[in-house]
Protein backbone atom coordinates (compact mmCIF):
# COMPACT_ATOMS: atom_id res chain seq x y z
CA UNK A 1 0.00 0.00 0.00
CA UNK A 2 2.82 2.40 0.87
CA UNK A 3 4.48 1.57 -2.45
CA UNK A 4 1.28 2.45 -4.35
CA UNK A 5 0.95 5.81 -2.57
CA UNK A 6 4.62 6.57 -3.10
CA UNK A 7 4.32 5.73 -6.79
CA UNK A 8 1.28 8.02 -7.19
CA UNK A 9 3.11 10.90 -5.50
CA UNK A 10 6.08 10.41 -7.79
CA UNK A 11 3.79 10.36 -10.82
CA UNK A 12 2.02 13.57 -9.78
CA UNK A 13 5.32 15.35 -9.11
CA UNK A 14 6.66 14.25 -12.47
CA UNK A 15 3.47 15.41 -14.18
CA UNK A 16 3.61 18.77 -12.36
CA UNK A 17 7.23 19.53 -13.25
CA UNK A 18 6.73 18.53 -16.90
CA UNK A 19 3.93 21.05 -17.41
CA UNK A 20 4.41 23.44 -20.30
CA UNK A 21 3.58 27.09 -19.87
CA UNK A 22 4.77 30.14 -18.04
CA UNK A 23 5.73 29.99 -14.39
CA UNK A 24 2.87 32.38 -13.57
CA UNK A 25 0.29 30.25 -15.36
CA UNK A 26 1.41 27.06 -13.63
CA UNK A 27 1.68 28.75 -10.24
CA UNK A 28 -1.70 30.43 -10.36
CA UNK A 29 -3.35 27.25 -11.61
CA UNK A 30 -1.86 25.12 -8.84
CA UNK A 31 -2.52 27.71 -6.14
CA UNK A 32 -6.14 28.28 -7.09
CA UNK A 33 -6.71 24.56 -7.52
CA UNK A 34 -5.32 23.81 -4.08
CA UNK A 35 -7.25 26.66 -2.46
CA UNK A 36 -10.58 25.14 -3.53
CA UNK A 37 -10.03 22.48 -0.84
CA UNK A 38 -11.08 25.05 1.77
CA UNK A 39 -14.59 25.02 0.23
CA UNK A 40 -16.93 22.08 0.94
CA UNK A 41 -17.56 20.99 -2.65
CA UNK A 42 -19.07 17.54 -2.08
CA UNK A 43 -17.05 15.63 -4.66
CA UNK A 44 -16.79 18.16 -7.46
CA UNK A 45 -13.84 20.07 -6.04
CA UNK A 46 -11.48 18.83 -8.73
CA UNK A 47 -13.79 20.07 -11.48
CA UNK A 48 -14.12 23.41 -9.71
CA UNK A 49 -10.31 23.56 -9.40
CA UNK A 50 -9.87 23.10 -13.15
CA UNK A 51 -12.62 25.63 -13.95
CA UNK A 52 -11.26 28.29 -11.58
CA UNK A 53 -7.72 27.81 -12.90
CA UNK A 54 -8.92 28.14 -16.48
CA UNK A 55 -11.13 31.13 -15.63
CA UNK A 56 -8.16 32.98 -14.11
CA UNK A 57 -5.89 32.10 -17.06
CA UNK A 58 -3.93 29.57 -15.09
CA UNK A 59 -2.85 26.15 -16.25
CA UNK A 60 -5.87 23.80 -15.91
CA UNK A 61 -3.68 20.72 -15.42
CA UNK A 62 -1.86 22.50 -12.61
CA UNK A 63 -5.30 23.37 -11.20
CA UNK A 64 -6.24 19.69 -11.33
CA UNK A 65 -3.02 18.67 -9.60
CA UNK A 66 -3.52 21.37 -6.99
CA UNK A 67 -7.09 20.23 -6.43
CA UNK A 68 -6.16 16.62 -5.79
CA UNK A 69 -3.05 17.42 -3.78
CA UNK A 70 -4.90 18.50 -0.65
CA UNK A 71 -8.17 16.56 -0.90
CA UNK A 72 -7.23 14.31 1.98
CA UNK A 73 -6.72 17.32 4.30
CA UNK A 74 -10.28 18.65 3.88
CA UNK A 75 -11.48 17.79 7.43
CA UNK A 76 -8.56 19.71 8.91
CA UNK A 77 -9.17 22.65 6.57
CA UNK A 78 -12.87 22.63 7.49
CA UNK A 79 -11.99 22.86 11.18
CA UNK A 80 -9.42 25.56 10.43
CA UNK A 81 -12.15 27.60 8.70
CA UNK A 82 -14.31 27.43 11.82
CA UNK A 83 -11.38 28.33 14.10
CA UNK A 84 -10.43 31.29 11.95
CA UNK A 85 -14.02 32.53 11.85
CA UNK A 86 -14.33 32.23 15.62
CA UNK A 87 -11.04 34.07 16.05
CA UNK A 88 -12.34 36.96 13.95
CA UNK A 89 -15.85 36.97 15.47
CA UNK A 90 -15.56 35.38 18.92
CA UNK A 91 -18.95 36.49 20.30
CA UNK A 92 -21.26 35.41 17.48
CA UNK A 93 -21.85 31.86 18.75
CA UNK A 94 -22.26 32.83 22.42
CA UNK A 95 -25.03 35.34 21.77
CA UNK A 96 -27.44 32.84 20.20
CA UNK A 97 -26.54 29.67 22.08
CA UNK A 98 -30.09 28.88 23.24
CA UNK A 99 -31.76 29.19 19.86
CA UNK A 100 -30.77 26.38 17.51
CA UNK A 101 -31.63 28.17 14.25
CA UNK A 102 -29.65 31.27 15.13
CA UNK A 103 -26.78 29.10 16.36
CA UNK A 104 -26.69 27.27 13.02
CA UNK A 105 -26.75 30.53 11.10
CA UNK A 106 -24.01 32.05 13.21
CA UNK A 107 -21.85 28.94 12.82
CA UNK A 108 -22.39 29.10 9.07
CA UNK A 109 -21.46 32.77 9.01
CA UNK A 110 -18.38 32.03 11.10
CA UNK A 111 -17.39 29.24 8.72
CA UNK A 112 -17.82 31.37 5.59
CA UNK A 113 -15.78 34.27 7.00
CA UNK A 114 -13.05 31.85 8.13
CA UNK A 115 -13.08 30.14 4.72
CA UNK A 116 -12.66 33.41 2.81
CA UNK A 117 -9.83 34.57 5.08
CA UNK A 118 -8.07 31.19 4.86
CA UNK A 119 -8.35 31.08 1.08
CA UNK A 120 -6.87 34.57 0.75
CA UNK A 121 -4.01 33.75 3.15
CA UNK A 122 -3.38 30.40 1.49
CA UNK A 123 -3.14 31.96 -1.97
CA UNK A 124 -0.81 34.70 -0.72
CA UNK A 125 1.44 32.19 1.03
CA UNK A 126 1.48 29.43 -1.61
CA UNK A 127 1.85 31.40 -4.84
CA UNK A 128 5.36 32.86 -4.28
CA UNK A 129 7.14 29.56 -3.49
CA UNK A 130 5.40 27.71 -6.33
CA UNK A 131 6.31 30.54 -8.72
CA UNK A 132 9.92 30.46 -7.53
CA UNK A 133 10.12 26.70 -7.94
CA UNK A 134 8.65 26.86 -11.44
CA UNK A 135 10.79 29.79 -12.51
CA UNK A 136 14.19 28.81 -11.12
CA UNK A 137 14.28 25.15 -10.20
CA UNK A 138 11.95 23.31 -12.58
CA UNK A 139 14.68 21.99 -14.88
CA UNK A 140 16.93 21.00 -11.98
CA UNK A 141 14.12 19.14 -10.27
CA UNK A 142 13.19 17.36 -13.50
CA UNK A 143 16.81 16.33 -13.96
CA UNK A 144 16.97 15.07 -10.38
CA UNK A 145 13.72 13.13 -10.82
CA UNK A 146 15.05 11.58 -14.01
CA UNK A 147 18.33 10.51 -12.41
CA UNK A 148 16.81 9.20 -9.15
CA UNK A 149 13.47 7.76 -10.25
CA UNK A 150 13.44 7.10 -13.98
CA UNK A 151 16.98 6.11 -14.87
CA UNK A 152 17.70 3.06 -12.76
CA UNK A 153 21.06 1.34 -12.74
CA UNK A 154 21.17 -1.98 -14.59
CA UNK A 155 22.05 -4.91 -12.36
CA UNK A 156 24.79 -7.08 -13.77
CA UNK A 157 25.07 -10.74 -12.92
Amino acid sequence: MVHVIQRRIKYLLLKFFRLKGSAHSISIGFTLGASINFVPSFGIGVLISVAIAKLCRGNPIAGFLGGISLMWVFPILFYLNVLTGRFIFPNIDKAALNQSVLTSLSLGWTFIIGMLINIALFICLLYPPIYLICKRYQKRILQYIYVKWVKRPVLQN
